[in-house]
């Protein structure tokens, strides 16, 4: 609190010696620092001479940038045990980097938030936390203990729900990579186009509004061809792997050491694939190809494994 005070003191005092110019404003400092109150407790916004700043759990200082209705954070926070109503604003949170997996998040735990997002790297709901709004745009969405409700235009790599209690409502554009219903579920009058070209089904489901089981064939429809040689991410057992149409092969990232090459064939054997072959679903399997000859770049931790979709008979 005396941090605060003391930095409005100084800027005061900056603005009257530079006779107010290239000083940011007090009034302007304040209004911002009422509007970052909405989202974070008072004991977390700090005062600078540069303007304000939002401190993280870690004690990072986290730059913001709010212009009319529009917040802006630079870095990742987490929001929990609290209910925020943002109404007509916006929230973005931004990268500050490159290489922090965790930058431009958000984590809701234990959170009610109704409000509007916009820049977003990855969106994380957890431990009974509720989104109710509307994206643009999102890098990742994670659900494990919680639920979204909206409309989010397009996910550009994937959506993940893990928790049978994970559930999401509303309407996705389109998913760049890939879906994975490990279990909970997605609600949804329209499908989303799953430009990756596969989606993994465990536990979870994918219905109408009025609980109407979503077919397998009307899920691959919706699925992209899947371009040669494409990348696919599989973990765990017991999945129900939809593959999108035309490639013959796939590969699989693996490390380098010799127990990986158990793992993914381990992987491969446990899940179950199917294609969508002249309007009829066909059971394939993946088998690891002749030609092992990868293009993708590989480095000292991982390799790429061919693997080449066949019927299975």
């Amino acid at each position: 609190m005396y941090g605060n005070l003391w930095a409005l003191f100084i800027i005061a005092f900056k603005a009257l010696l530079s006779g107010g110019k290239k000083t940011p404003g007090i009034k302007k400092i304040l209004a911002d620092v009422n509007m970052l109150r909405k989202i974070f407790p008072a004991k977390a916004i700090k005062i600078k001479y540069t303007g304000s700043v939002v401190i993280s759990e870690p004690g990072n200082e986290m730059a913001t940038e709010i212009i009319g209705k529009e917040i802006t954070i630079f870095g990742s926070i987490t929001i929990k045990n609290c209910v925020i109503l943002l109404r007509d604003m916006t929230l973005n949170v931004e990268k500050i980097g490159q290489k922090i997996l965790s930058d431009g998040s958000v984590w809701i735990e234990n959170t009610l938030f109704i409000g509007s997002i916009g820049k977003l790297s990855n969106l994380n709901i957890v431990s009974g936390g509720i989104v109710q709004g509307n994206i643009s745009k999102v890098s990742m969405v994670y659900i494990r203990d919680g639920r979204y409700n909206g409309t989010i235009g397009s996910i550009e790599k994937w959506l993940h729900i893990s928790n049978s209690r994970g559930i999401v409502k509303g309407t996705i554009g389109s998913i760049g990579e890939a879906l994975y219903l490990d279990a909970g579920e997605l609600i949804t009058d329209t499908l989303p186009y799953v430009a990756g070209g596969y989606v993994v089904l465990k536990e979870g489901k994918i219905i109408t509004t009025d609980e109407t089981p979503w077919s397998w064939e009307a899920i691959m429809e919706n699925i992209s061809p899947l371009e040669e040689d494409h990348e696919i991410f599989l973990f765990g057992t017991g999945g129900n792997v939809l593959l999108g149409s035309t490639a013959a092969y796939v590969l699989c990232k693996e490390g380098t050491d010799p127990y990986s090459r158990y793992k993914t064939e381990n992987i491969i054997a446990s899940n179950r694939f199917y294609r969508l072959i002249d309007g009829k679903i066909r059971e394939v399997t993946l088998k690891s190809a002749l030609n092992q000859q990868v293009s993708s770049q590989t480095n000292k931790f991982y390799s790429f494994v061919r693997l080449e979709i066949v019927d299975k008979t």
